[in-house]
């Protein structure tokens, strides 16, 4: 049906270029009525049945989420005070409409009793009727009255502080210029430096990252490490305030479920389970990643001796700069040179001909008008091997400072669902490279190769799944700790050296990477690694830390709370006017709070499955593909994780997979 919303349409591709905020607020304002009218009928005659207690809800309020998912994607890519206006305006009404579906005591009565009768559901259904009730308990449906309006008034409060939180961060890197003066530019790449100097530089990653390790001049990397480790540190738009305020609501909302802390709150529907148990996967890593981050540290400050650095110890500006120096020297060549062997569109063909060796599915880029958000968005329809269109898939590439997040992410745009209409799943991958320049094609950095493979990891989950619920399809109802299972698993794929020249061809010869050169990126992955490691293990032990009753100090503040991990876990100390956590997104405006050991959580399980790849012929690769394509990418959220991967390696995970793969303990192999 196409109707004269966009925000209401249910035609195959979305019609973002007529999305306006005011359709959008008249779409809502339609939507919501109807929703919470179909809610209470839903609710007056509960059917004990998979279709009268989970299908029927979920129907009631769909509406409403999908233009909330619209607005919610379009204020991610095309960010406008208009569009803030909007969001901010509905939030506590779509906030309370799902409060009221999770809260249903009448749903939640009747699915314990469906559950109880352990009659006429699937295995399946009975594993998402499951998850299904113990988030309705986590959310507070058996709460008495005045304690539910609490927690209630906590979530709508949680709600407004994190996307003003997320909006301070998008701000402070829109408005952030770094000026650079003619004599102060040499080693910066120079596409970043267009005309005559002096040149204002912003702080998104790509520029930030380029500068920090090419340029010269210690002052010029200086100015920009403190542009960016301070946003969002000062003023009106200082989020530490807004930190202790989510994290005291969430602390309030734990103890109002009668929980120890908001740690074991989010914990419990993950495969960890418990805040002891993400402590037992983190505590051997940090046993062997912190003397390997020494033992590099005081490599990289010895090689910046001996190459005329005067200091006495490496400042966090400087770190970056020599650590490529010794990379060079080490590996024998530049990372900004190796751009020039990876054209943008040459790594998108080598990728989905990975994708289709492995899993038997083309992807066959769309023509004409797209309907999307910007002018670069592409779209791609992926079929199977007999040309059946499967799913949708968009990729927005570029960096847009000021109106894109920074990162890269992946969105289900549409899950797919057969259960109650015909409807195709799409996803969108979006990255943030430099766009190209004038004539010149866009190149990548082998880091923003990487993250490609990562995001549409993710994508294929959410496009390939078979199950036909829109319950549990995609990346719906899988454990948070498993969702970067399937992205960290194909990260891997660009460190083999044979798909790596695959995916590259010199922007002016057309020739391939060498063979010797694609050997030492590949021998460059365990480079350092016991300082990429220990930093994400202050990452993951700093929000539990945040989280957890246990850890807190009596009127510690959040930052404190980081630099005593970091103290613990990090060869140095952090620079006092380091304020990552301000920017800190993740666990303060995204899904990760209490949950950023997902990412170590998923490596180690992805790492022992590209295992089972990586010594394969080409015959058994397919055959594995196909086997990983009818798990982990077909069985969405039907089953639990850990039954997904015993399908898939026919035993439980190694928790060594990971150390081994990254070079800290001896490969066994």
């Amino acid at each position: 049906m196409t109707t004269t919303n966009p925000f209401l349409d249910e035609t195959w591709m979305p019609r973002y270029d007529a999305m306006t905020p005011e359709l959008c607020a008249e779409a809502l304002a339609a939507a919501l009525p109807a929703a919470r009218r179909a809610l209470g009928r839903a609710e007056r005659r509960p059917e004990t049945s998979w279709e009268g207690l989970l299908v029927a809800p979920m129907l009631a309020v769909r509406p409403v989420f999908e233009i909330w998912g619209a607005l919610s994607h379009l204020t991610s890519v095309a960010n406008t005070e208009a569009w803030r206006a909007v969001e901010a305006a509905w939030l506590p009404k779509v906030v309370a409409l799902s409060q009221r579906l999770s809260q249903s005591r009448a749903i939640y009565e009747g699915l314990t009793a469906l559950l109880a009768e352990g009659k006429g559901l699937e295995p399946w259904q009975r594993h998402v009727a499951e998850r299904t009730a113990q988030g309705m308990r986590l959310a507070g449906v058996g709460l008495p009255p005045e304690k539910r309006r609490a927690f209630n008034a906590a979530q709508a409060k949680l709600s407004r502080l994190s996307l003003k939180f997320s909006n301070q961060v998008l701000d402070a890197e829109r408005e952030t210029r770094v000026e650079v003066a003619p004599g102060e530019e040499a080693g910066i790449p120079g596409d970043l430096l267009q005309g005559k100097g002096p040149w204002r530089l912003g702080v998104d990653f790509a520029t930030f990252d380029a500068v920090m390790r090419h340029a010269e001049s210690a002052a010029v990397r200086e100015r920009f490490w403190r542009a960016r480790a301070g946003r969002a540190s000062s003023g009106k738009g200082n989020n530490a305030p807004l930190i202790e305020r989510i994290l005291a609501l969430r602390q309030e909302q734990a103890g109002l479920l009668g929980m120890a802390d908001f740690a074991h709150v989010s914990t419990a529907q993950k495969m960890a389970g418990t805040p002891r148990a993400v402590e037992s996967l983190l505590a051997p890593m940090a046993r062997v990643g912190r003397p390997a981050a020494r033992r590099e540290d005081a490599e990289l400050l010895a090689f910046a001796k001996e190459h005329g650095f005067k200091g006495r110890r490496l400042e966090p500006w400087d770190r970056a700069f020599w650590s490529e120096r010794l990379s060079q020297a080490r590996f024998g060549y530049d990372e900004e040179a190796l751009r020039d062997y990876f054209p943008m569109e040459r790594v998108l063909e080598g990728l989905f001909g990975l994708v289709e060796e492995l899993f038997g599915v083309r992807a066959e880029r769309q023509k004409g008008p797209l309907h999307a958000w910007h002018k670069d968005v592409r779209f791609y329809r992926l079929l199977d091997a007999e040309g059946t269109l499967l799913a949708g898939l968009y990729v927005d590439p570029y960096a847009r400072p000021g109106t894109k997040n920074g990162g890269a992410w992946m969105n289900e745009l549409r899950g797919r669902d057969f259960e109650t209409r015909r409807q195709l799943p799409i996803a969108v991958v979006c990255c943030n490279q430099k766009p190209p320049r004038g004539k010149a094609p866009a190149t990548m950095s082998f880091y923003e190769v990487a993250t490609l493979f990562h995001e549409m990891g993710h994508a294929l989950q959410a496009t390939l799944t078979t199950v036909d619920s829109p319950l549990c399809s995609g990346i719906t109802n899988v454990e948070w700790d498993a969702v970067e299972i399937a992205s960290q698993f194909l990260e891997q794929f660009p460190y083999e050296p044979a798909l790596l020249r695959a995916l590259s061809r010199h922007v002016k010869t057309g020739q391939p990477l060498p063979k010797a050169l694609a050997g030492q990126v590949v021998s460059k992955r365990t480079y350092r690694a016991g300082n990429a490691l220990v930093r994400q293990l202050l990452f993951a032990e700093t929000d539990l830390a945040l989280h957890a009753r246990a850890y807190a100090r009596r009127g510690e503040r959040a930052e404190a709370v980081m630099r005593r991990q970091a103290k613990r876990l990090l060869p140095a100390p952090l620079h006092p006017d380091d304020h990552f956590l301000n920017a800190f997104t993740h666990i303060f405006a995204g899904g990760y709070a209490a949950g950023y050991y997902s990412y170590k959580w998923s490596e180690t399980l992805s790492a022992d499955i590209y295992g089972l790849f990586a010594h394969a012929t080409p015959a058994q690769r397919r055959k594995l593909g196909r086997r990983y394509r009818d798990t982990f990418l077909a069985l969405g959220g039907s089953r639990p994780a850990a039954e997904v991967f015993r399908a898939l390696v026919g035993r439980d995970p190694d928790p060594a997979a990971l150390l081994r793969l990254e070079g800290l303990l001896p490969d066994e192999a």
